[in-house]
C-alpha cells in the first residue's frame, strides 16, 4: 500500500481507496504535494474537485476522467494524458505539463495561467472563458480547438526575454497559429491582437545589420498604428506632431503675433491641410517649409487612420 512518497508513491488501487474513505467521492480529498507512480492509469475514475496542488503525476493517464474543479495548481504533469477529460474549472495555474496530450479535452473556464504547456496537443479542446494569461504555449497544436473568451492577459507573449534567433521563429510562428485558429472561429478581433503580435515577433528576428531599414520601418509602423491594428496609436501620434511642432514653432518666434495659441493654430491647421483661411500668420524662414512638411504628414497619417479604423470596425 502506497503512501504517496518518493520511496513508497501512490498507485491506482491506492487513490480507489482514498477515494472510498473520503465517502466515496474524490470531492475535497487533499492529495496535495503527493507522489504517483510513473505512468499511473486513472482513466475512468471520477476526480471531480480531487486535490492535486503540487503533486508528482509524470506521464499519468487520465483519458476520459471527470475532473471538474480539480485543483493541480504546480502540479509536475508533463506528458500527462488527458485526452477528452473533463477539466472544466479545473485549476492547473503554473502546471507542468510540457508535451501534454489534451485533444477533444474539456478546459471551459479553467484556469491555465502560468502553465506549462509547451509541445502539448490541444487538438479540439474546448477552451471557452479559460484563463492562459503567461501560459508558455511554444509549439502547442491548437489546430481546431475552441478558443472564445479566452483571457491572454492584456500583453500577451509567449515568453520574456527572448534571446535566441530560433526560439523567436517559433514564437512567430505560435502566434500565426493562433490568429488563424481565432480567424476560423470568426473571432476576427482576437486573431488581431495575435497577428499583431506576430509582426512583432518578426521585427525582433530581423538583424540590424547590414540592413537596419527593414527593422526601423517595421518598428515605426507598430508605432504609429499597431501594423494596422491599433487606430488609437494613428491618434497619440497625430497628437504628439501637433502638439510637439507648435512648441517648436512657438519657440522659434516665427509667427506674428508670436504666442503659443498662435503657433499650435498653425500647427493643426498646417496638419489637416485646410488652409488658414481669414486668419493669415506671417511665418517667415524655414518654418514655412516645416509647415508644408506637416502638412503632408497629416494627409498621411489621416489616411492611415481611416484605413486601420476602417479595417477595424468591419471585422
Amino acid at each position: 500500500m502506497g503512501d504517496g512518497t518518493e520511496e513508497n508513491p501512490y498507485t491506482r488501487e491506492d487513490v480507489l481507496r482514498l477515494i472510498e474513505e473520503n465517502g466515496g467521492t474524490a470531492m475535497g480529498l487533499d492529495l496535495s504535494g503527493k507522489v504517483f507512480k510513473e505512468g499511473i492509469i486513472l482513466s475512468g475514475i471520477n476526480l471531480s474537485g480531487v486535490v492535486l496542488a503540487g503533486s508528482m503525476m509524470v506521464r499519468s493517464n487520465f483519458q476520459g476522467c471527470f475532473l471538474m474543479g480539480a485543483n493541480f495548481q504546480d502540479a509536475e504533469m508533463a506528458g500527462v494524458n488527458l485526452a477528452e477529460a473533463n477539466l472544466a474549472s479545473s485549476n492547473c495555474q503554473n502546471a507542468n505539463m510540457i508535451g501534454a496530450n489534451l485533444q477533444e479535452t474539456n478546459l471551459a473556464s479553467a484556469n491555465l495561467q502560468g502553465a506549462r504547456l509547451r509541445m502539448a496537443n490541444l487538438r479540439g479542446a474546448r477552451l471557452l472563458l479559460s484563463n492562459l494569461r503567461d501560459a508558455k504555449l511554444w509549439n502547442a497544436n491548437f489546430e481546431g480547438a475552441m478558443l472564445e473568451g479566452i483571457n491572454w492577459g492584456p500583453n500577451y507573449v509567449v515568453a520574456h526575454e527572448i534571446e535566441s534567433k530560433e526560439i523567436k521563429s517559433d514564437v512567430e510562428q505560435i502566434y500565426r497559429n493562433l490568429k488563424q485558429r481565432h480567424i476560423e472561429q470568426g473571432l476576427y478581433d482576437v486573431a488581431g491582437d495575435f497577428f499583431f503580435r506576430e509582426m512583432t515577433a518578426k521585427r525582433k528576428i530581423m538583424e540590424w545589420w547590414p540592413n537596419p531599414l527593414r527593422r526601423a520601418f517595421s518598428k515605426i509602423v507598430s508605432m504609429l498604428c499597431g501594423y494596422g491594428e491599433k487606430p488609437e496609436r494613428v491618434v497619440i501620434s497625430a497628437t504628439v506632431v501637433v502638439f510637439g511642432l507648435a512648441f517648436i514653432y512657438f519657440a522659434i518666434g516665427t509667427l506674428i503675433p508670436s504666442t503659443f495659441l498662435n503657433s499650435l493654430y498653425y500647427s493643426a491647421v498646417s496638419f489637416t491641410a485646410l488652409g488658414y483661411g481669414s486668419w493669415a500668420p506671417e511665418p517667415f524662414g524655414w518654418v514655412k517649409g516645416l509647415g508644408a512638411a506637416e502638412s503632408f504628414l497629416g494627409v498621411f497619417m489621416m489616411a492611415l487612420f481611416l484605413v486601420t479604423f476602417t479595417r477595424k470596425m468591419t471585422r
